[in-house]
């Protein structure tokens, strides 16, 4: 199948399978513990019926592929209503900003309209710290650890002897689709 294959091109029994998956995604009475265990046991169960695996293999592929396009086609669609939402956001601060300004000049601090209210009101103000972080009071200072994997797992590469950290014993795959 190419590229552009479409759901209802591929064969029913992907169909049927996608359309289970579905049914167990929107059961609400699932705990995600058991949605998942129906969800594998679905999948297995189809894979032993019928066509041999390698045939079912491919139509996963497939199927995952088309899944590949529509999520990337739907993120595209996202980032364009996302643009469109910041352009209503920069008008609207725009606005804001405009009327402040103006109710500001005219010493108008509220106004009891027909459809709104309007109030003008001070912001406490801003804080500015004129030393650096490192030479405040502990007090007013928060501080974050985070492992740094990437250099962990380097020594762990170089130096497998190590108390404090170790690879674990499982292996995680990934499967490539061309």
């Amino acid at each position: 199948m190419t590229e552009s294959t479409r759901l209802w091109e591929l064969s029913d029994g992907i169909q049927q399978l996608e359309n289970a998956i579905a049914l167990i995604h929107e059961d609400e009475t699932l705990t995600d513990e058991d949605r998942e265990t129906k969800l594998e046991e679905t999948f297995n169960e189809w894979i032993e019926v019928g066509e041999s695996f390698k045939s079912k293999a491919e139509q996963v592929a497939s199927y995952i592929r088309h899944q590949e396009a529509l999520a990337e086609a739907r993120k595209t669609e996202a980032k364009r209503i996302q643009a469109l939402a910041k352009q209503a956001e920069n008008g609207t601060a725009r606005l804001r900003k405009y009327l402040m300004a103006q109710m500001i000049r005219s010493d108008v601090k509220k106004i009891d309209g027909v459809t709104v209210k309007i109030g003008l009101r001070k912001k406490q103000p801003q804080i500015l710290i004129n030393v650096p972080t490192e030479e405040l009071p502990d007090k007013y200072v928060n501080v974050t650890h985070k492992a740094n994997l990437t250099e962990i797992r380097k020594l762990l590469k170089s130096d497998s002897d190590i108390g404090w950290a170790s690879f674990s014993e499982s292996h995680e795959y990934s499967v490539t689709i061309h």
